[in-house]
């Protein structure tokens, strides 16, 4: 998809990550599983794009990958900066370690991810410490300022992390997050492990900062209604590749892809005007480690043709913003929300 170079803040360049099948005792390849496979999108400054769909699609992987937390097997992770463009996916160890502080991390499960011996001044005033950013009184005094940005009391610096509850511990993560000041937050399922209410609190508060520090965000979710609140722009993943991208509003009116269609009508809808069609996929999802020829999605499809059980279906622009894997494209007449 075509964009304007200066508005990018992240490229990403047909990555793969291809784990290996090691079998016997002494460990013979038998094969791969394609966990991420050929993933290329673009992200703008300032918006938030979404990645979506069901578990095991690759998703955090993907996540993964642009963060370095893992290597890939192929393909580019390039990060734009003012003064000069870094691919992240080349960057040495040392070098990766001082970048991380212009990409941060809020992590899906608000329990798991707080250290229980660490109170929250330490908590959050990691990341300054270990960067050199602050000591002492400064750093005291850039937490409580975090604190006070995600509506926390800085009076509760130094409580420990059972003290809080699920939402107050999620907004503790955000506020370690942006402690380095990043450009990049990538959001894995942040508000999936909470209460519904708590969730539009989180989610508000995730708006709202990202429009008063200019954030970038790449938000992993399996939920829809969050995706249509917080996104800009929505990629749908299924077995290890993007099989549609584009703006939050035409995806939910009028998806292009099959799988899309099958996403939104299992969404629970309450009252309304009109029917939408109810539907099941059949069959079971493909096995990463042996997907179908051709399309995918085709052995689910209700749709597909000869052409699809035979050739790959590539990512491709249908029309300005809507990139689609599937060759039926232009043809179909999918039903949204």
């Amino acid at each position: 998809m075509i964009m304007e170079t200066d508005t990018i803040l992240l490229d990403v360049n047909n990555l793969r990550k291809h784990f290996l099948i090691q079998k016997g005792l002494l460990r013979k390849v038998r094969g791969s599983v394609k966990a991420v496979d050929d993933v290329t999108f673009a992200l703008r400054k300032g918006e938030t794009l979404a990645l979506v769909g069901e578990s095991g699609c690759g998703k955090t992987t993907t996540a993964r990958l642009i963060m370095r937390a893992i290597r890939p097997t192929s393909g580019e992770v390039v990060f734009h900066l003012p003064a000069r463009d870094v691919k992240i996916h080349e960057l040495p160890e040392r070098e990766l370690r001082a970048f991380r502080k212009h990409m941060q991390l809020i992590f899906q499960d608000p329990f798991s991810s707080l250290n229980p011996r660490m109170n929250i001044l330490e908590t959050i005033g990691e990341p300054l410490l270990v960067n050199r950013v602050a000591s002492g009184k400064q750093l005291e005094d850039r937490v409580c300022e975090l604190m006070e940005l995600v509506n926390l009391n800085s009076k509760y610096l130094r409580r420990y992390p059972h003290a809080f509850s699920g939402g107050q511990r999620q907004r503790i993560g955000i506020a370690r997050a942006l402690a380095l000041n990043p450009e990049l937050v990538v959001a894995d399922e942040p508000v999936s492990a909470l209460d519904v209410s708590v969730q539009a609190q989180i989610l508000n508060l995730l708006k709202d900062l990202q429009e008063r520090l200019d954030l970038t965000y790449l938000f992993i979710s399996h939920d829809l209604a969050v995706v249509e609140f917080i996104s800009t722009r929505v990629a749908v993943m299924y077995v290890g590749q993007i099989v549609e991208l584009t703006a939050t509003r035409g995806l939910l009116e009028r998806p292009r892809h099959p799988y899309t269609e099958a996403l939104l009508a299992a969404v629970p809808r309450i009252g309304g005007k009109g029917s939408r069609k109810k539907f099941y996929l059949g069959g079971e999802v493909a096995d990463p480690a042996n997907p179908p020829a051709g399309c995918y999605f085709h052995p689910r499809c209700r749709y597909a043709e000869e052409i699809c059980r035979t050739q790959a279906a590539p990512l491709r622009e249908i029309q300005p913003g809507h990139c689609v894997r599937c060759h039926l494209a232009e043809q179909l007449k999918l039903e949204g929300v």
